[in-house]
């Protein structure tokens, strides 16, 4: 999920340092790159369930926020920068944003972004708002969660329960300090980001995961959550969109033995970033990138789709 670079290591390091859980080999149902430029760690809405996708990504010479759209859910258009203004919490000297997430809130849209705090050193989640999905979004003064001392947090992105009731979730960044990656949900109000109660761990990085988890999209199907992430290291091929099921919207929930996607599945090359919505519960749609170079993050990450994923009895499948 991250928009900086990292020393390259060797893959034969990797795969001893980084095990994972077991490949499949079945079929699956990925369509890309759709966007064949630089569109990481895709967002995705359809406004009131009808008309023009829209899509967000990590910053790129494109804005901080650069935006798409799309009449169909298969030939895109990238457009100009949805946020702007990131906020003066934003560091100046670090000020990439990563992994937006943008929900409908009542008659306007909130966005969830990460970006480098100057004051906490460290990387937290901001909010910001707009009347109308391509913005340009207002951020709010003040960052929506810090948590410096776990290392950070990333990644955040929203959910609403069937009864309405809304989260928010995130990645506590421990990795950066040598730590654990817990997946993080708390509820918030009505406007989308008042944070209520407490927070909740749903998941953390475990034997198969290469020390991270990260990226989680919750998304609900026929009586299960399922909880959509990414292991291992982002800037190699052994980058996945996993997923973990629960009965409950806080768990327990238990990970798949199987990644949803893997390199070399359809095409792909370190898949991850994945964002998956409920579309008026009639079918579920995702977005995710790719490596477009076919090694590493280095050469951009072009985004791909997966239109009408499978989601049965707590199993998500795909074809190509």
């Amino acid at each position: 999920m991250h928009f900086q670079a990292l020393t390259l290591v060797a893959l034969a390091t990797v795969a001893v340092a980084a095990p994972q859980r077991l490949p499949s080999h079945s079929k699956r149902t990925v369509s890309g790159p759709v966007i064949n430029q630089d569109f990481a760690d895709p967002a995705l809405i359809l406004p009131n369930g009808s008309g023009s996708w829209y899509s967000y990504s990590t910053s790129s010479s494109h804005g901080n926020v650069p935006y798409a759209t799309s009449a169909n859910f298969g030939t895109w258009t990238v457009h100009g920068d949805a946020l702007p203004d990131s906020g003066s919490w934003v560091d100046s000297g670090n000020s990439g944003i990563w992994a937006p997430d943008v929900r409908q809130v009542g008659g306007g849209y909130v966005m969830y972004y990460t970006g480098f705090s100057a004051s906490e050193i460290n990387h937290c989640i901001g909010v910001a708002t707009s009347s109308v999905p391509q913005g340009p979004f207002t951020p709010q003064a003040n960052p929506l969660i810090c948590d410096s001392g776990s290392g950070g947090v990333i990644d955040a992105s929203g959910f609403q329960d069937v009864g309405g009731a809304r989260y928010v979730l995130w990645k506590v960044d421990g990795n950066s300090q040598g730590k654990s990656t817990p997946i993080m949900i708390q509820p918030v109000g009505s406007d989308g980001y008042t944070l209520q109660g407490s927070a909740t761990q749903l998941i953390t990085n475990g034997q198969y995961d290469g020390g991270v988890t990260e990226a989680p999209s919750l998304v609900y199907w026929n009586g299960f959550y399922y909880l959509f992430f990414s292991s291992n290291n982002y800037n190699t091929l052994y980058y996945d969109v996993s997923y973990a099921t629960s009965k409950s919207v806080t768990g327990p929930f238990t990970k798949s033995t199987k990644p949803l996607l893997l390199s070399g599945d359809c095409g792909t090359a370190g898949p991850g970033g994945a964002t998956v919505i409920n579309v008026n519960n009639n079918y579920v749609n995702a977005v995710f990138h790719s490596d477009i170079n076919g090694k590493d993050a280095s050469g951009g990450r072009a985004m791909w789709e997966i239109p009408s994923l499978s989601l049965s009895n707590g199993v998500a499948s795909m074809s190509c």
